[in-house]
């Protein structure tokens, strides 16, 4: 998931220099705070399971070194805010790539939808919290 301030709150901070940079690293921080507390919140956590089934395995003797099963929920990341004015919440190298399966579901797994859910979930609060920052940092 990436998420970003808008052009025109991006080019009207950039106006004010520095100052404006600093603004919008805080509010993109604090909103992305949000997005992954919903996350985490979202994120199903399977405990029935011996740790060692077969997709793991493949993905082992394709890598060539032996990772530890991580539940989704415990393997969430995010980064700090990019040159572009972006930040980034997912998932991190020894879970990202079956987030999809639980996400969409398999021929023997119902869909859980969780990460819609999380992105559907998050979006006005992300706009206020990025909204209020603004406005505080500015005096408004």
């Amino acid at each position: 998931m990436s998420f970003s301030v808008d052009e025109d709150v991006t080019s009207n901070l950039s106006s004010l220099g520095r100052k404006g940079k600093t603004i919008r690293n805080k509010a993109l921080r604090a909103g992305r705070d949000l997005v992954v507390h919903n996350l985490e919140a979202n994120t199903p956590y399977e405990n029935q399971s011996d740790r060692s089934w077969k997709g793991q395995r493949e993905m082992d003797k394709i890598t060539g070194h032996k990772t530890t099963f991580k539940h989704l929920k415990d393997d969430i990341v995010y980064s700090g805010v990019d040159q572009t004015g972006a930040v980034k919440v997912g998932f991190g190298p020894d879970t990202y790539w079956r987030v999809h399966f639980v996400e969409l579901g398999t021929i023997n797994q119902a869909p859980q939808p969780f990460i819609s859910n999380t992105l559907n979930q998050s979006q006005e609060g992300y706009k206020d919290i990025i909204e209020k920052t603004v406005r505080e940092e500015l005096g408004l």
